[in-house]
């Protein structure tokens, strides 16, 4: 049995101290704040409840595995529920696209009733192309940990030289379907022209797999893991700074907490920014060379959120509108509101020059004299901006030169989201092993 330091308590650090504790391990959880979950929580305010962070997610099935692994089925703690409006598309044309997830058929058809037959069939087929991606991803990118080179059939595959911008002009014939493709890289805080082509294969993982939200709020996913780490026996400790990870001749020892507690370890496990671990928290000369590969990382751009409670009533809107532009401004609608309210997330992607409420009236959503609350939600680490396909390799691997030290989170290795930032838990979890 080892001595575990799990450092942050986002998804991806909690993930991995139940994975652990189930193992066998003594694990401790440090987290600086004084609540769990990162991104993952709530905002509250007069009656109404909004996702801080993520409200849904694709690949269901890693969730699931999170808690079978950890202990007893999701469905114990949370329920998962199917998104099953589509996702609404506002151009500045004035034009609506809405586009079903799941559905293959249902996508082609509301492709051809907006821009005809040729411009469906395009989308269609890229999308069906990106099947073969995503086996390719899998295997080599997203289960396993990350691999000094590819084989060279997965690189024919990926051709990670070509940008999502390329594939859009390349493959797709309308500037409305090439909006709608390049949103996956927008989503994400970075440019299509930066971001590889690939990466549209969360295109085909929506069509495949759908899109899932929790009941009550995504915040749900943090407290089932805090419960299950009360069920594992893991030691919480909020309010706990992390002010250096303790080495010896490259190896870990433990970590130092900023009111000088010493905490002994044999394994630490970091859920912060890679580039803060790296140049503050460890100083071992083991470390130096993943020290200069994520300083050439850059923090992806995180979308400016704020949450309105507003009165009904109201335009009617899906689950998610994507309101396409400069900047461009996503609506969610799925939190909690008093009878006669909705309650609204709005994600301005970029660098908001107007107000929210102002951009949401360009665009048609008259929405002003409805307001009652709002909310601002802080900043979250949205992980590493794509710079080009060989971002993928400066991001921290899971294991590190450090022996004992391990990285997890949006920054590491296979990257931001609710479903990579899970399965670098899992990757750690198996690379430590049994107790």
């Amino acid at each position: 049995m080892s001595r575990v330091i799990v450092i942050g308590a986002g998804l991806a650090g909690l993930a991995t101290a139940v994975r652990l504790a189930k193992l066998g391990h003594q694990v401790t959880v440090c987290e600086a704040e004084d609540r769990l979950g990162g991104a993952l929580g709530r905002v509250e305010a007069d009656g109404f409840s909004w996702d801080a962070g993520a409200a849904s997610t694709t690949l269901p099935a890693v969730l699931r595995d999170l808690f079978r692994k950890s202990g007893r089925p999701i469905e114990s703690l949370v329920q998962l529920d199917p998104v099953t409006t589509p996702r609404r598309h506002l151009f500045g044309d004035g034009s609506v696209l809405d586009l079903p997830v799941g559905d293959r058929a249902a996508q082609l058809e509301a492709w051809t009733d907006l821009a005809g037959e040729q411009t469906a069939q395009r989308w269609t087929s890229l999308v069906d192309s990106y099947s073969d991606t995503w086996q390719v991803l899998r295997k080599t990118s997203l289960e396993p940990p990350l691999m000094d080179r590819l084989p060279l059939p997965a690189i024919r595959e990926l051709k990670p030289w070509q940008s999502l911008e390329t594939v859009a002009e390349r493959r797709l014939d309308d500037d409305r379907a090439r909006a709608v493709l390049r949103y996956y890289a927008t989503q994400q805080g970075s440019e299509a022209r930066l971001t590889p082509g690939y990466v549209g294969v969360w295109s085909y993982l929506e069509r495949t797999f759908g899109r899932w939200t929790v009941a009550g709020g995504f915040g749900a996913v943090a407290d089932a893991l805090a419960q299950r780490a009360v069920e594992r026996k893991i030691d919480v400790r909020t309010g706990a700074e992390v002010a250096s990870v303790s080495t010896r001749d490259g190896v870990v020892t433990g970590v130092r907490l900023a009111d000088g507690t010493e905490l002994p370890a044999d394994i630490v496990v970091s859920d912060i920014d890679p580039r803060v671990l790296y140049t503050q928290l460890v100083a071992d000369p083991a470390a130096k060379k993943a020290r200069k590969q994520v300083e050439r990382t850059h923090q992806a751009q995180a979308a400016y959120v704020v949450h309105l409670g507003l009165r009904e009533p109201l335009p009617e809107l899906p689950f998610e509108t994507v309101l396409h532009g400069t900047p461009t401004v996503t609506v969610r609608t799925g939190g909690q509101a008093p009878a006669g309210h909705q309650a609204w997330s709005v994600l301005v992607h970029g660098f908001p020059t107007d107000d929210v409420v102002d951009l949401l009236v360009a665009r048609g959503l008259h929405i002003r004299d409805k307001v009652v609350s709002r909310q601002t939600s802080a900043s979250w680490w949205a992980g590493v901006a794509w710079e080009g396909y060989r971002t993928a390799r400066r991001r921290a691997a899971n294991t590190s030169p450090v022996e004992g030290l391990y990285c997890v989170g949006a920054g590491a290795h296979p990257g931001g989201g609710v479903p990579a930032t899970t399965l670098g838990a899992a990757i750690v979890a198996d690379a430590v092993g049994k107790a």
